[in-house]
């Protein structure tokens, strides 16, 4: 999906002298861009007519929504937001899991699913199945987990207490959180496997990708096994390079309809688009280098695609299996997917007041006084649907299911690639661990990021 243009819409009227200068330009900020990228806008037509920019415009937007949005957000600072897509930011360089810590469901411990290579957590010696009991001196209960479990992606200074008795004290870096994980081929049955662990599809990860699939290539590999199990998503540009490494040659080479985006009917006219596999990408990294990858010479040409997933699987991790599934063999070994059926924008305020100053000059609307009054303000809106090539959105409404039945287990005492893990052994048709007795709590980690499924 490309950039939206910024569009001037209906404006509202200066400010009366009695009305808070934030509340007034954030809600018209909000209440414009709501009425003309939102993808349900018709749907929520009686709620963005009752709009009134005395109202908490965070909260406006929350309760705007339609039934199916979970994910439209107006954030009075989007730079946590928007690092949690391009994988650059403050960060301790951890991903974890909560769990019932007890029998009576009273406690909650946080469980390490990987750390990033270089990072905090990983130079701590944290490991996959470390099990936290406490953050800063605190057990966490229902009450109290989202606060307590959203200090490990804030940053800063935390102090862990783990499971056996270390106390844990990392200090937060700025550090790219590299989502290219661990890469192994092996031979099982007489067939050989490539095996990649990725976490997030950031603009950066397209030349590691190739890297990847060029080692793919060479080492000959027939069948791949992609594991998403903990992807929320990311740059739907990054999830179109990655398809066209994935999928047949002949598919590649005659640039055939990776996904179709589907807008409102305001937008749809000019927006509507197919997005199709290409034999060469090019962009431009988080450090301003202009960047070049070409599928086609990496492309394994791969018989069968495995993909491990979970409710953690999400947005543009969806897309791309959706994408895929008309040309090729794919096959979901896990849970069902989270369901994000659509595709965002992340527009900042500013960026917003500058479209409609150089759109409309002569404006009534104060725009550099609109841009003071919000500096870091963003609205990540839904603005479309992703569909196959067919037009099928196979994650709508709820997720895609798996085909084949697994449950993740970081109690399982293997790291990740090895394969005798829980999941790996799944797809290789291994006997499975049976972990039925500790139900997973949902966290919904903040966003899913910019130009993205």
């Amino acid at each position: 999906m490309g950039a939206l243009v910024l569009l001037a819409a209906c404006e509202k009227k200066d400010p009366e002298p009695e009305v808070n200068p934030v509340r007034y330009y954030s809600n018209t900020f909000a209440y414009n861009v709501m009425s003309t990228y939102y993808l349900w806008k018709d749907e929520v037509a009686s709620q963005l007519k009752n709009w009134n920019v005395n109202e908490d415009a965070v909260a406006k937007v929350e309760s705007s929504r339609y039934s199916a949005d979970k994910w439209t957000t107006l954030y009075e600072d989007y730079t946590a937001f928007e690092s949690s897509v391009t994988g650059n930011g403050k960060s301790f360089g951890l991903d974890f899991g909560l769990f019932w810590a007890d029998e009576a469901k009273t406690r909650i411990a946080a469980v390490v699913n990987y750390t990033y290579e270089d990072g905090p957590a990983q130079k701590a010696e944290l490991r996959r199945g470390d099990i936290i009991l406490t953050i800063d001196g605190q057990e966490m209960t229902k009450d109290n987990y989202a606060g307590l479990a959203g200090k490990l992606y804030e940053g800063g200074s935390v102090t862990l207490g783990l499971y056996g008795g270390r106390t844990v004290t990392l200090d937060a870096v700025q550090m790219y959180e590299n989502p290219v994980q661990t890469v192994l081929t092996f031979e099982s049955a007489g067939k050989k496997y490539g095996y990649l662990h990725f976490t997030g599809f950031t603009l950066d990860a397209c030349k590691d990708l190739e890297n990847v699939f060029r080692a793919f290539k060479e080492e000959g590999i027939q069948e791949l096994i992609l594991d998403l199990r903990y992807n929320g998503g990311g740059y739907a540009y990054t999830a179109t390079a990655l398809a066209s490494m994935i999928a047949p040659a002949e598919v590649v080479k005659a640039k055939k309809v990776f996904n179709k985006d589907v807008y409102n009917d305001l937008l749809g006219d000019d927006l509507d688009s197919e997005t199709l596999f290409s034999d060469e990408f090019s962009y431009t990294s988080s450090a301003g280098n202009k960047m070049t990858v070409k599928p086609l010479e990496v492309n394994p040409g791969v018989s069968h695609l495995w993909v491990i997933v979970s409710g953690n699987t999400a947005s543009a991790s969806e897309a791309l299996i959706c994408g895929l599934k008309p040309y090729m063999d794919v096959t979901l070994v896990g849970q069902t997917t989270y369901g994000k059926f659509c595709g965002g924008n992340l527009i900042p305020a500013a960026d917003w007041f500058d479209s409609v100053k150089k759109s409309n000059p002569s404006t009534s609307l104060d725009c550099d006084a609109g841009k003071a009054a919000l500096p870091h303000w963003g609205l990540y809106v839904i603005t479309s649907r992703y569909a196959d090539c067919n037009g099928v959105t196979l994650s709508m409404p709820s997720g895609i299911p798996a085909d084949v039945t697994a449950q993740d287990n970081p109690f399982d005492g293997f790291e990740l690639g090895t394969l005798a893990e829980t999941m790996l052994s799944a797809v290789l048709g291994s006997t499975k661990a049976d972990v039925s007795s500790v139900p997973m709590i949902p966290y919904h980690r903040p966003g899913f990021g910019v130009l993205l499924y």
